[in-house]
C-alpha cells in the first residue's frame, strides 16, 4: 500500500509518521519550500491529542514537543477583560490533566522529523485522476505520482476535496482576525495585565470588537537534540478580531504594517496596554486570517480517497481545537488502515469515528463567536462587564472556597 499525503501540516505530518511507524509506503506533497515556512502563532494540544502521539508515533517526538512547549503551567485559567484592561472574570482550568501549548513552527519542524525522503517541499497539487491500479496525482510544477490511497490534509479550500466532493468544504463566518506577536520584553511584561501570565484572556469592546491575548514563555532546555533549533524566545500573541459589518475594508492584499495599523484603528480608544502589543509587534509576522467553518459536515463515499483536519471540517480558533482534532483525524485513520486490509472499509470506519467527534470539536467554537455578536450591542456589553460577569466571578470564588 503506497499512501500519497497532500499538505504538510499538522495533520499530514502526524499521518505520515503514524503510517511510517507501520511500515507503510508514504509520501508528502506541500507547497511550502520548508516546514518552518509557514504562518501561525502558539497551538493548544489538548489531553487527547498528546495521548495519540504518545500511542502511535516514535517516542522521541513527544518527548521533544513538551520539552519545546509549555503545560499546564501556561493555562492555569482563562480571563475575560473590558477594554479598559480590567479582569471581570476568570475561571480556572481544571478539565485536563495534560495539555500543551506550541508555537505552529515548531511543531511543524518536529512532525517534520526524519521525513526527509518522503516529503517532497515546494510542490504544487492540481488535481488528481483515479484509475484502475490507483490514483495518480497532478502537479504544476512536478512529475504526477501514483498511489493507492490519496488523503486531502490540504486545509482549507482544499483541492483534493473540491474534486472529491465537488464543493468548498468550508463557510465563512463573518469574522476576521488580525495576528500578531510582540517579544515579551521586561517592559511590555510590567504592562500587560498580570492574569495573561497564568493563562489566555480576551477583551470585548465597543461594536462587538474582541482581543484575544496569549503569553507563551517556553524554558530554555538543554535536553533538546543538537541542531533541532526549535526553542523560541518568549513572546505575547494578540488577535483583534470584528465581523464584517465592522471592518473598514477588505484585508486581503494588505501588508504586514498596513494589518498593524488597521488592528490598532479598531482599538485605538482602548487602554494603552493593548495599543502597546500592536506597537511593538515583530514586523513583517501580522496576518489576517478569517473564521471558517465547516459547510456541510457529513458522510461522503469513496473506497480510496479520504479527507482529514482543515480538508473536512475548518473551525474558528476560539475553541483551540483545531489542531488536536487533525492530530485525532490523522491517528484514527492511521489505526484504520493499519487495523483493516479492506482500504474501502478502514476509510469509512474512520470516517464514522470523525463524525462524532469533530462535530462536538467545531461546536465549542460558536458560543465565543456567538457572544461577540451580542456585544455589539452596548447596553448587553455594559451590562455583562459590569453586572454579569462580576457576579459570576463571585459565584466562582464561593465555590472554590466550599471545595476548598
Amino acid at each position: 500500500m503506497r499512501v500519497g499525503i497532500i499538505g504538510a501540516g499538522i495533520g499530514g505530518l502526524t499521518l505520515a509518521q503514524a503510517l511510517i511507524a507501520q511500515n507503510i509506503e508514504v509520501i508528502v506533497f506541500d507547497r511550502d519550500l520548508s516546514a518552518e515556512e509557514t504562518g501561525g502563532y502558539r497551538l493548544h494540544l489538548s489531553e487527547d491529542a498528546l495521548a495519540s502521539i504518545r500511542e502511535d508515533l516514535p517516542e522521541n517526538i513527544e518527548k521533544l514537543l513538551k520539552l519545546s512547549g509549555t503545560g499546564p503551567e501556561s493555562f492555569q485559567q482563562f480571563s475575560i477583560l473590558n477594554h479598559h484592561g480590567k479582569t471581570k472574570l476568570s475561571f480556572r482550568q481544571t478539565d485536563e490533566e495534560d495539555l500543551l501549548m506550541i508555537g505552529r513552527i515548531p511543531l511543524r519542524k518536529i512532525l517534520a522529523i526524519d521525513l526527509e525522503k518522503v516529503i517532497r517541499w515546494d510542490t504544487q497539487f492540481t488535481h488528481y485522476k483515479e484509475e484502475e491500479s490507483g490514483i495518480t496525482l497532478h502537479f504544476s510544477n512536478a512529475q504526477s505520482e501514483k498511489v493507492d490511497i490519496l488523503v486531502g490534509a490540504d486545509g482549507v479550500h482544499s483541492a483534493v476535496a473540491k474534486q472529491l466532493l465537488g464543493r468548498s468544504t468550508a463557510k465563512y463566518a463573518g469574522v476576521m482576525g488580525i495576528a500578531g506577536r510582540a517579544l515579551l520584553t521586561p517592559q511590555l511584561g510590567s504592562t500587560i495585565n498580570k492574569d495573561f501570565f497564568k493563562g489566555p484572556g480576551f477583551a470585548v469592546g465597543p461594536k462587538g470588537i474582541g482581543m484575544f491575548i496569549t503569553v507563551h514563555a517556553p524554558k530554555t532546555n538543554n535536553e533538546l537534540i543538537a541542531g533541532m533549533d526549535v526553542l523560541e524566545d518568549p513572546y505575547i500573541v494578540w488577535s483583534v478580531a470584528a465581523t464584517d459589518k465592522t471592518l473598514r475594508k477588505s484585508f486581503r492584499n494588505l501588508t504586514s504594517d498596513q494589518l498593524e495599523k488597521e488592528a490598532y484603528q479598531l482599538i485605538r480608544h482602548w487602554d494603552e496596554s493593548f495599543l502597546e502589543l500592536i506597537n511593538n509587534s515583530e514586523k513583517g509576522r501580522t496576518a489576517a486570517f478569517p473564521f471558517w467553518y465547516p459547510s456541510n459536515l457529513t458522510r461522503w463515499k469513496h473506497s480510496k480517497i479520504t479527507l482529514i483536519g482543515d480538508a473536512i471540517h475548518p473551525m474558528p480558533p476560539t475553541s483551540g481545537l483545531g489542531a488536536s482534532t487533525s492530530i485525532l483525524d490523522a491517528v484514527n485513520l492511521a489505526e484504520k488502515l493499519v487495523k483493516h486490509d479492506d482500504s474501502s472499509y478502514a476509510l469509512q470506519a474512520y470516517q464514522a469515528d470523525m463524525l462524532k467527534y469533530a462535530p462536538k470539536a467545531v461546536a465549542e467554537a460558536r458560543p465565543p463567536l456567538f457572544w461577540q455578536r451580542r456585544f455589539k450591542n452596548n447596553f448587553i456589553r455594559r451590562f455583562a462587564m459590569s453586572v454579569l460577569l462580576p457576579c459570576v466571578s463571585v459565584v466562582l470564588k464561593i465555590k472554590d472556597s466550599i471545595k476548598k
